[in-house]
C-alpha cells in the first residue's frame, strides 16, 4: 500500500469516526501550558513531512492535556452526597473549573493551523470539546442551584459525567490513533 493511500485511508476511517463522536458528545486540572506553534508549511495536502510532525506533535500535547482534565470528571462529583448541601456546590466548582479548561483546550487545539488535509480532522474533535464544555457547564449550573431533580440526583450526575467522560476519551483516543497511524506509530 502506497504511503499516499495509506494517509487517505487514515483520514476517511478517521473522518467517520469523529463524525459519530461528535455526534454523541453531548455533552484535572491542565491547561495548556505552552502555546504550540501554529504555522505548518505546506507543499501537499498533508504538507511537508516536517510540517505534519510538529503539528501532530503539538495535537498531541493538547489531546494529553484534555485526557488529564477529562481524568477528573468523576472525582469532582465523587464527593457529593445524595441530597442538596455544600458538596453540591463544590463538585460545581470543580466542574466549572473543568468547563474551563476544556475550554482551554478547545482554543488551544482550534488554534493549531493544520495541514489543509487534517484541518476537517482537526474542527470535528474542537467541536466535540466545546460541546463537552457546554455539558459540563449546564451540570455544574444545576448543581450549583441546589434544587434536587430527576436531572440532579447523585446518581444521574454521577452518571452524565462518567458519559461525558467516556465521549470525550474515545474522542481523543480517536485523533491519538488517527495521528499515530499518519506517523506510523
Amino acid at each position: 500500500m502506497t504511503k499516499r493511500l495509506k494517509i487517505s485511508s487514515a483520514m476517511t476511517a478517521v473522518l467517520a469516526a469523529l463524525a459519530l463522536a461528535v455526534v454523541l458528545a453531548g455533552c484535572g486540572d491542565a491547561s495548556p501550558s505552552e502555546t504550540p506553534s501554529t504555522i505548518y508549511p505546506e507543499s501537499s495536502a498533508t504538507g511537508t513531512l516536517p510540517a505534519l510532525k510538529a503539528y501532530l506533535d503539538d495535537a498531541q500535547d493538547v489531546l494529553a492535556q484534555v485526557s488529564t482534565t477529562v481524568g477528573a470528571l468523576p472525582d469532582a462529583v465523587g464527593e457529593m452526597s445524595r441530597k442538596p448541601d455544600d458538596t453540591w456546590s463544590a463538585s460545581a466548582a470543580q466542574l466549572q473549573s473543568i468547563a474551563t479548561q476544556l475550554g482551554d483546550e478547545a482554543a488551544a487545539l482550534a488554534a493549531l493551523e493544520p495541514p489543509s488535509g487534517l484541518q476537517p480532522v482537526q474542527d470535528a474533535v474542537v467541536k466535540g470539546i466545546e460541546a463537552a464544555q457546554k455539558g459540563v457547564e449546564k451540570l455544574a449550573t444545576q448543581l450549583d442551584s441546589r434544587v434536587e431533580s430527576a436531572a440532579t440526583r447523585k446518581d444521574q450526575v454521577q452518571a452524565k459525567a462518567g458519559e461525558i467522560k467516556a465521549q470525550l476519551d474515545g474522542l481523543a483516543q480517536q485523533l491519538k490513533g488517527a495521528l499515530g497511524g499518519l506517523t506510523g506509530q
